[in-house]
């Protein structure tokens, strides 16, 4: 990977004094001590690695490492091992979680109450190998699912991803992929029960007359889906309009396959898949609070640090 530019130096510089910010007067949760080396690196480090590292889209953790001195950056000239680094990465969830609702109040991502829902592929195994793995081997995690988008089959995972209409993401789930769109929210909904009185955009996946009045019921949430051309019903004019915010969620996704490699996960456990799907969900959510906040155009990512 070429050096960066002089701007995107700039960036870095900001991006890491963001974090210190965000970082100020949060009380992280400590774990108990393990066995063996004290650790060296602040979880603030590791934090900065990781945002740093998928605004970049590095997929290998050991080439990110021998890549980060020629950034000549003084707050990252002691850096951890690979086995360190990997490890420390995938326990950030708790830190991360808070630093989201942090940037969220910041972003206001409560103030409207509409939400755009989707689903995406997430390819984990080569599909000519999925039936003689030896790891991801249990199917209520990792399984063959089809994609209508591409129109193929694929052995991996579904994320399930909500966001907001200026495209900050609020939550997301994993499902295997063998599981249906409608199946996926009606588990989401029983199990998670974190979505309520919104009004939520979802496409065709989600027909179902039943699953349109059992969320209104249930839990207060006005589902709205394009009907199919062979459907006697059609949208309302205000559905219709509400339906074209749909766009924002594919861009979004679009992002974080291009930019963020999320079909590119190299991880050898289910731990490590969702650990890294988390982390790069976290740093998608602060590329757009750091564009917000230096005027920039939210969802323009790519530019940060290229």
């Amino acid at each position: 990977m070429k050096a960066i530019s002089p701007r995107a130096r700039t960036n870095l510089e900001l991006i890491l004094q963001e974090i210190d910010a965000l970082c100020k007067g949060l009380r992280f949760p400590q774990k108990k001590s393990r066995r063996g080396r004290k650790p060296e690196y602040s979880n603030k480090l590791i934090v900065k690695l990781v945002v740093v590292q998928h605004l970049l889209g590095f997929t290998s953790e050991r080439s990110f490492l021998r890549f980060v001195p020629e950034l000549k950056c003084e707050e990252l000239s002691n850096l951890p091992d690979q086995s360190q680094y990997n490890r420390r990465a995938k326990s950030l969830k708790t830190i991360t979680d808070k630093l989201i609702s942090k940037m969220s109040e910041g972003l206001k991502v409560d103030k409207s109450r509409l939400r755009i829902l989707d689903t995406t592929a997430v390819p984990v195994i080569k599909l000519s190998r999925a039936p003689r793995r030896k790891i991801l081997t249990d199917k209520k995690q990792v399984a063959i699912g089809y994609c209508a988008v591409q129109k193929t089959h694929y052995c991996g995972l579904k994320l399930n991803l909500l966001v907001n209409q200026q495209g900050v993401p609020c939550r997301h789930y994993l499902k295997p992929a063998n599981k249906s769109d409608i199946r996926c929210l009606e588990e989401i909904l029983v199990e998670k029960k974190n979505i309520k009185d919104v009004v939520l955009i979802a496409d065709k996946g989600y027909i179902s007359d039943f699953n349109k009045s059992w969320v209104k019921d249930c839990w207060r949430i006005t589902l709205i889906t394009p009907y199919r051309r062979n459907q006697k019903k059609t949208n309302t004019k205000r559905e219709r309009q509400l339906l074209k915010k749909r766009r924002i969620i594919e861009t979004v996704i679009g992002q974080l396959k291009d930019q963020m490699n999320l079909e590119k996960l190299r991880a050898k456990s289910y731990q490590g898949l969702s650990s890294r799907i988390d982390n790069i969900i976290f740093t998608f959510i602060f590329g757009v609070y750091f564009n917000k906040k230096y005027h920039r155009n939210p969802l323009n990512l790519k530019s940060i640090l290229t």
